[in-house]
C-alpha cells in the first residue's frame, strides 16, 4: 500500500514539472498563429506604409454638410477618410483626408472633387474623386479644389421656373388671341367687313351665284369655238409645213439661178451692141426711103437730128 502511495506522488510530481512546459508551447503557437494572421490581413503592411495625405480646398459657398469621418471614394470604391475640417486665416475652409496609398497613383492633377449626399438628396456626405490621367500629384503637399453637386431639388426648381417664364408669355398671347378672335367673330355677325356682309347679306350670294351661271354659259358658247380654232390651227401647221418646204426648194435651187442671172449678165452687153447697130442701120434704110422720088421723096438725104455714136464706142 505504501509503495502504491508513492508511485502516485512521482507521478503528480512529473505531471506538474511539465505543464509550464506544455503552457509556454501552446502561447507560442498561439503567437505564431496570431502573427501569420496580421500578415495575411495586410495590418503589418498598413503599419508600415504611412497613408497619404490630400488636401481638399472646399467650395466658398457651402460644404453641404461634409464633416469628420466622411468617406472619399475614387472610381466608386472608398478609398479614404476625412480626418479634419480647418478653416484658414485669409478665410475659406479646406478638409484634410487620408488615402490609400494604393489609390494615390489614380488622383493627379486633372482629378476633380465633388461633394456629393450618399442618396442624392439626403443621406451622408462624401466627396467623390475621378480618375486622372494627367500630371502626378506631390504626395508631400497635394492639393485638390473640391465643388458642390447640383442640388436636384434646385434644378427642379429653376426648370419650373424657367417652364413658368416660358409658359406664362405664351398663355399672354394665346388669351390675347383668343380676345381679338371674339372680336372679329362678334364684327362678323353685326355685319361688319366683307365676311360679315356676306353672312348677313344674301344679295352678294345671289350676285356670285348669277356670275357663275353666266359663266358656265360662256364657257358653253366657247367650246365650238376652241374646237373650230383647233381646226384652224391644224391647217395653219400645215401651211407652215409647206411654206417650210418652198423654203427649202427655193434654198437649194438658189444656187443655180444665181449662176444663170450671172452668165446672162455677162452676155447682156453683147446683145445691147447688136440691138444698136440694128437700130442704125434700120434708121439709115427709112432715111434713104424717105428720100426715094417713088415713095414722095425729094432724092436729097435728110439730114440728121442729132448725131449717133458708132456701135464700137457703145459700153455697157
Amino acid at each position: 500500500m505504501v509503495q502504491k502511495q508513492q508511485s502516485d506522488g512521482i507521478r503528480q510530481l512529473v505531471r506538474v514539472r511539465y505543464a509550464d512546459e506544455w503552457v509556454g508551447i501552446l502561447v507560442l503557437v498561439a503567437l505564431i498563429i496570431l502573427f501569420g494572421a496580421v500578415i495575411e490581413a495586410g495590418v503589418l503592411r498598413d503599419w508600415l506604409t504611412p497613408a497619404g495625405r490630400l488636401r481638399i480646398v472646399l467650395p466658398e459657398d457651402g460644404v453641404s454638410g461634409l464633416s469628420v469621418g466622411d468617406d472619399l471614394e475614387v472610381m466608386g470604391i472608398h478609398a479614404g477618410t476625412v480626418r479634419r475640417v480647418r478653416i484658414n486665416p485669409s478665410g475659406g475652409m479646406y478638409a484634410i483626408a487620408e488615402i490609400d496609398p494604393d489609390i494615390e497613383p489614380y488622383i493627379r492633377h486633372d482629378s476633380t472633387a465633388i461633394i456629393r449626399k450618399r442618396f442624392v438628396v439626403a443621406g451622408a456626405s462624401y466627396i467623390d474623386i475621378s480618375r486622372g490621367v494627367g500630371e502626378k500629384l506631390d504626395w508631400s503637399y497635394a492639393v485638390l479644389s473640391a465643388t458642390n453637386a447640383p442640388n436636384p431639388a434646385d434644378t427642379i426648381t429653376q426648370t419650373f421656373s424657367d417652364i413658368r417664364d416660358r409658359v406664362i408669355p405664351v398663355l399672354d398671347n394665346a388669351q390675347h388671341m383668343m380676345a381679338t378672335l371674339d372680336a372679329t367673330i362678334t364684327d362678323m355677325h353685326a355685319g361688319k367687313g366683307s365676311i360679315g356682309r356676306l353672312m348677313t347679306n344674301d344679295d352678294l350670294i345671289r350676285q356670285a351665284e348669277q356670275m357663275i351661271t353666266s359663266l358656265d354659259a360662256t364657257v358653253s358658247q366657247l367650246t365650238p369655238i376652241e374646237k373650230q380654232l383647233g381646226t384652224v390651227m391644224e391647217k395653219a401647221n400645215a401651211s407652215m409645213s409647206n411654206v417650210q418646204k418652198a423654203t427649202g426648194d427655193l434654198s437649194n435651187a438658189s444656187p443655180a439661178i444665181t449662176a444663170n442671172l450671172k452668165d446672162a449678165s455677162q452676155q447682156l452687153p453683147v446683145l445691147l451692141v447688136q440691138a444698136q447697130t440694128t437700130a442704125s442701120s434700120l434708121q439709115k434704110l427709112v432715111d434713104q426711103m424717105r428720100g426715094m422720088w417713088l415713095l414722095g421723096g425729094s432724092g436729097n438725104k435728110v439730114k440728121k437730128s442729132h448725131a449717133r455714136l458708132p456701135a464700137q464706142k457703145v459700153q455697157p
